[in-house]
């Protein structure tokens, strides 16, 4: 269990939902801008079709400052109870002198733009409030590496594994019988013999890859992953060249047990089903 894990103990949907959106850690969580990552939260809720709850903004920004003070989040109800017990500072007014002379209130002074340079339009404007994604500025990028699991969690994590086994073993298949095949051919050998030889384990490959791989698909965007379909791939995608996606995404999830989905590039582990999808399905 990590330390963003412990933060929301009681909360491990929710946890699920920061990886979805690249926070994996409690310092990444409490470098973020809680007004730039809401929404991305409320995206991949939408996406995964979770039942988690998502805090109210307030909350969410509490729970964002006390990451590194807090040894747990709190709940909602405390924080907000505490919020209403603070009342703002009332400045003490004297009524035994009365004085004609209204206070005055001190605005903010507009920056005027320098001389030389235009005064920024709408445009700029929008821009600078519009919608980005949350990128923690304040925290190191950790090194790549793949032995560590990325991502969601996949529905099918078992049937997955096996699917990637049948892929590498049709493509193994393949390359083993073409090369008996082309021997055979050159030493001079015929008969039915030599072609149940060759291309009986490739048969054989070829129904375990129809009836197991083929039919996964993707926990996000519900593509399939090992097709050998035409669609438009992903650049986060797995590829090996003169090999295709097919295969780099079988031996990714053969070595280190998590994958890139080839359609849209979200990180997916396979790992146990968390007892919040175990209730789900």
């Amino acid at each position: 269990m990590n330390d963003l894990q412990q933060y929301f103990e009681d909360r491990k949907q929710f946890v699920e939902l920061l990886e979805a959106v690249g926070i994996s850690t409690l310092k990444e969580f409490s470098a973020i801008d809680p007004f730039t990552v809401l929404p991305e939260l409320h995206q991949a809720k939408r996406i995964l079709k979770l039942e988690t709850e998502i805090p109210a903004a307030p909350v969410f920004r509490e729970w964002v400052a006390q990451a590194l003070t807090a040894p747990r989040a709190a709940s909602p109800d405390s924080i907000t109870r505490a919020a209403d017990f603070i009342l703002p500072l009332a400045t003490p007014v004297n009524t035994t002198e009365k004085t004609e002379e209204t206070p005055k209130v001190l605005l903010p002074e507009r920056k005027s733009a320098p001389a030389g340079k235009p005064a920024a339009s709408k445009s700029q404007s929008r821009e600078e409030y519009s919608y980005r994604p949350a990128k923690p500025a304040s925290v190191q990028e950790q090194p790549k590496t793949y032995l560590r699991k990325k991502g969601i969690k996949h529905l099918t994590p078992f049937r997955t594994w096996i699917g990637a086994v049948a892929v590498l073993l049709f493509f193994a298949s393949s390359i083993s019988a073409i090369v008996l095949t082309t021997m055979m051919l050159l030493n001079g050998e015929r008969g039915w013999q030599i072609i149940c030889l060759c291309f009986g384990p490739w048969i054989l490959a070829l129904i375990l890859y129809l009836a197991v791989a083929l039919p996964r698909k993707c926990s996000v965007c519900r593509a399939p992953l090992f097709s050998f379909k035409k669609y438009n791939r992903n650049k986060a995608a797995h590829h090996i060249p003169l090999f295709g996606y097919v295969f780099a995404t079988a031996l990714h999830i053969f070595l280190f047990n998590w994958f890139r989905c080839p359609a849209c590039g979200s990180a997916q582990q396979l790992g146990g089903k968390s007892p919040a999808e175990n209730g789900r399905h």
